[in-house]
């Protein structure tokens, strides 16, 4: 089949790069075959463009999360809260770790602000790197920091990680659970969703819990979006989004990046690699039939969650596309889910 530009919704690679001592520049512009995704495999996965995180680990060294596990195998994991000047100062860190990656090959990279560069990226050679914050800890209440980051690249940003901030509640992981746990937003998580819509920055609602969910959908004016996001009727994760929930996104105009976490998806809640590429399918024709193929995108996760064998890396991404043609997909119904449907929600959201 012919090669369709992908534009994938959510990946972790920079935290792995430039946090746990993934390489660095010179590991990312080669073929490290460290993690999932580095240049010279995204090339040759079709991958043109992504939502590149900005994700804060905690600052000492102990876990991110406590897991409780109970005797029939279920399992939550609540992250602890971390400190506003921490994530302030490790985000200043790695957004000059950014400008100097890109300075380093300004023709295979660039930084997309405008939907413009995002095509760019699409029919062109370098790849797209859409900025975003994968929890806001470095936002004050009163959002004083917002307009910094934006004039340093940030275009996407989700309220909260699965873990407490000043904007609201984020979903616990777990299995099996549901995400209707906690209050919604806050006053200032409110104001965050205002000003992003002022600002034409796009809201990720991924790892925001159900009330939170309803305040954004009530409160925002763009299209809404949950970058990267399993079925909850197909797997029971705390993480998943309810068929109401999809329902709220289509109406909006918005789309769901199918997330490939095998923990997501299987439906056992096992993190195991040996899920068939099958059972991604699955979620993503649930996506299709509950929303309509123009809601529905890709929404990896990579460098930030456990893959399938079949999709061990970001160079596997062809071989969904075959699956999908073979059960029947259209070139036009891939080139939607590709980038297409992406693009569309960009326009609407950034514009």
């Amino acid at each position: 089949m012919p090669a369709i530009p992908i534009l994938d919704g959510h990946n972790d690679t920079l935290t792995r790069v430039f946090v746990d001592d993934g390489g660095g520049i010179e590991a990312f512009l080669g073929d490290s075959k460290v993690g999932h995704l580095d240049l010279t495999r995204a090339r040759r996965g079709g991958l043109a463009a992504g939502f590149f995180a900005l994700f804060i680990r905690s600052k000492d060294s102990t876990p991110d999360s406590e897991t409780d596990r109970d005797p029939s195998g279920g399992w939550t994991s609540t992250p602890p809260a971390i400190a506003h000047d921490w994530a302030a100062a490790e985000t200043t860190r790695l957004l000059d770790c950014l400008d100097d990656l890109l300075d380093a090959a300004p023709e295979d990279l660039l930084l997309c602000r405008n939907l413009d560069d995002v095509q760019t990226a699409i029919t062109g050679k370098p790849m797209g790197i859409i900025l975003h914050l994968e929890g806001c800890e470095m936002i004050s209440p009163d959002l004083r920091e917002l307009d910094m980051l934006i004039s340093r690249g940030v275009r996407s940003l989700g309220p909260v990680w699965s873990r407490p901030n000043c904007f609201g509640t984020g979903i616990r992981f777990g299995w099996p659970s549901s995400n209707d746990i906690g209050p919604g937003l806050t006053e200032a998580g409110k104001s965050l969703v205002h000003a992003c819509n002022e600002r034409h920055v796009l809201i990720d609602l991924s790892h925001l819990n159900y009330r939170g969910f309803l305040d954004v959908a009530e409160i925002s004016t763009a299209p809404l979006v949950a970058t990267h996001c399993g079925c909850h009727a197909l797997a029971e994760s705390a993480r998943n989004l309810t068929d109401a929930q999809l329902r709220i996104i289509a109406d909006s105009g918005g789309l769901v990046g199918c997330n490939f976490f095998t923990g997501d998806l299987r439906g056992d809640g096992k993190f195991d690699s040996d899920m068939p590429l099958t059972r991604m399918v699955e979620h993503i024709d649930h996506l299709v039939a509950t929303m309509g193929i123009e809601h529905v995108a890709l929404g990896s996760d990579f460098d930030g969650a456990d893959m399938c064998e079949e999709m061990r890396d970001v160079s596997c991404l062809p071989n969904l596309l075959t699956m999908l043609e073979e059960r029947g997909w259209t070139g036009e119904s891939l080139q939607q889910l590709c980038h297409g449907n992406w693009i569309r929600v960009l326009d609407a959201t950034w514009s």
